[in-house]
């Protein structure tokens, strides 16, 4: 596959099979070692900050492993060019922060409308109430998640995923893993998944959410130059709209239906081999 720098596979992304599988075992060895851990003590990690401690760093889990093994790889032009695409916000372009940063609350929006119901926007009035939570919130969910994520899911394991498959087939690998990488937080009091328990099909919802969050993933990455920053940025919108608005069980799936109606579009206008123009 070509991506959009034109550069060769081996300066751009981890080559082998072993750098791959040596990437998933960091990532999933911090991330679920810290949460089977915190999950063991049956304390919430929300309101003990030694727990805490465990949670973040079960969260930042696949951004160790990529960093790790970028910096470990001694090539100065995978180094360089990676840490190129976490922060060069000019590979970004310009009409696309529209879809980045907008896709998701549009997707909202729409789904409050199609419900025939008013948005609830009361914890984003809270938070107006107080700036300085405000300013605190939004650097905690930039952070911790977008940032403490796709460095290494879209930063890292995409590019090995999609020079072997096709775009759409690779993000639907590549959100499963993410999914699995999810599954210990049943098990964590006070996780945004602990509340479900293991409801079958919850999970089955969950994973189809995932897989569909990975393809638009792929779809901002590919068609800016493989911008990390542009991933982080669409994470982190996602993140930002579920905390600022309530969403019921209804208008989630309403949201669900919205966005495979946007991914199949994409895939009609993009095609599902390189989910990008190029």
């Amino acid at each position: 596959m070509t991506f959009p720098n034109q550069l060769s596979p081996t300066a751009v992304f981890p080559s082998t099979r072993s750098s791959f599988c040596s990437f998933l075992a960091i990532t999933f060895g911090i991330s679920w070692g810290g949460w089977l851990l915190l999950a063991l003590t049956g304390r919430n990690a929300f309101e003990d900050l030694e727990m805490g401690m465990l949670l973040i760093l079960g969260g930042f889990g696949p951004t160790i492993g990529a960093i790790w093994l970028t910096q470990r790889s001694g090539n100065l032009a995978l180094i360089e060019a990676y840490w190129r695409r976490v922060f060069a916000w000019r590979r970004i372009g310009l009409r696309w922060y529209a879809p980045v940063l907008l896709l998701y609350p549009t997707a909202v929006l729409l789904a409050f409308v199609i419900n025939g119901r008013l948005p609830d926007f009361s914890p984003l009035q809270t938070l107006l109430r107080e700036p300085a939570y405000l300013v605190a919130t939004l650097i905690f969910v930039f952070i911790f998640g977008p940032f403490a994520e796709e460095l290494g899911w879209r930063g890292y394991a995409l590019d090995w995923l999609q020079v072997r498959y096709s775009a759409f087939v690779a993000s639907v690998i590549l959100g499963v893993i993410w999914w699995a990488w999810h599954l210990p937080l049943l098990l964590v009091p006070g996780s945004f998944l602990h509340s479900s328990g293991d409801d079958p099909v919850f999970l089955a919802g969950y994973l189809g959410t995932v897989i569909i969050y990975s393809v638009l993933f792929t779809w901002v990455y590919n068609n800016n130059q493989r911008s990390i920053l542009s991933a982080i940025l669409f994470h982190f919108s996602i993140n930002l709209t579920s905390r600022l608005i309530v969403m019921s069980a209804d208008i989630f799936v309403t949201v669900t239906f919205v966005l495979i109606v946007v991914i199949l579009l994409v895939l009609w206008h993009f095609g599902g081999r390189r989910l990008a123009r190029i």
